[in-house]
């Protein structure tokens, strides 16, 4: 039994009954439990707690602030099977990047970015597992594996850059509005494609962004600066130092550090 697999069928979820349509509790969990997995084994840490994860109706979904167990609120429905993925991904995403030790700062946007990748990764990862060990009490899960990559792929055509322009300009204009609207999921979703092929390529980034949010990040006046206090977190913790570089590659190789000050 590999790693994920194993890490599926002892992860810490309790779905919650309530209105998730005409699926049974089992298969939801199978479904979840499967995301649960890839994100565990790329991020090499589990939650602190147990994640309760409950239905309900309004438009977005979250997982909430300083509570313990986990809960985490999805309104995928049905069988729905890519969208449960995509939401889950992205809330537990929160939780691993310490989302509640460090909130409402100028960058918290970027850990949005990251949740959102982290939804585009694990749809793609899970294209592939399921083809050949689908989850169990779902229903024909193999023969719907191939829906997760397009569904992944859909999301990422909504997130193209205006005339394929180059991210790093895209973001030094697109900052400011990223620093105070962390969850414009159309400006933080392009990110997230920007950094999509480098962490299906390594997933052990992953487990540099388990550190992030273990500093107090109002004292980084620029990006930049945040992503030096991520490599200085990482440094002083002896890992390896890659995904701080591979950001600032990326998203910031074409200004300079005044580009991203905070208007």
């Amino acid at each position: 039994m590999d790693k994920a697999t194993e890490t599926q069928k002892t992860s810490p979820l309790i779905v919650e009954n309530g209105n998730w349509g005409g699926v049974s509790l089992s298969a939801i969990h199978g479904v979840v439990g499967s995301a649960y997995a890839v994100l565990i084994e790329a991020f090499e840490k589990e939650p602190e707690d147990i994640i309760h994860v409950i239905p309900w109706n309004q438009e977005y979904p979250l997982v909430v602030y300083d509570r313990r167990p986990y809960q985490m609120y999805l309104c995928a429905r049905d069988s729905y099977w890519s969208q449960y993925v995509y939401q889950f991904s992205h809330e537990l995403c929160h939780i691993l990047t310490n989302f509640d030790r460090a909130r409402q700062h100028r960058h918290k946007w970027f850990e949005e970015s990251l949740c959102e990748l982290s939804s585009l990764f694990v749809l793609h990862r899970l294209a592939e597992t399921w083809a050949v060990c689908p989850p169990a009490g779902v229903f024909e899960a193999a023969d719907f594996a191939p829906n997760h990559r397009e569904y992944a792929e859909s999301v990422e055509a909504k997130y193209s850059t205006p005339f394929n322009e180059d991210i790093s300009g895209w973001l030094a204009e697109n900052i400011p509005t990223l620093q105070t609207s962390p969850e414009e999921r159309e400006l933080s979703g392009v990110v997230a494609v920007a950094l999509l092929d480098c962490f299906r390529e390594n997933p052990s980034l992953w487990s540099e962004c388990g550190w992030l949010n273990h500093w107090d990040p109002e004292g980084d006046e620029t990006f930049p600066d945040y992503l030096d206090s991520w490599s200085d977190c990482l440094s002083a913790n002896g890992i390896n130092n890659r995904a701080p570089d591979i950001a600032k590659r990326l998203l910031c190789h074409n200004n300079k550090k005044e580009s991203f000050k905070t208007l």
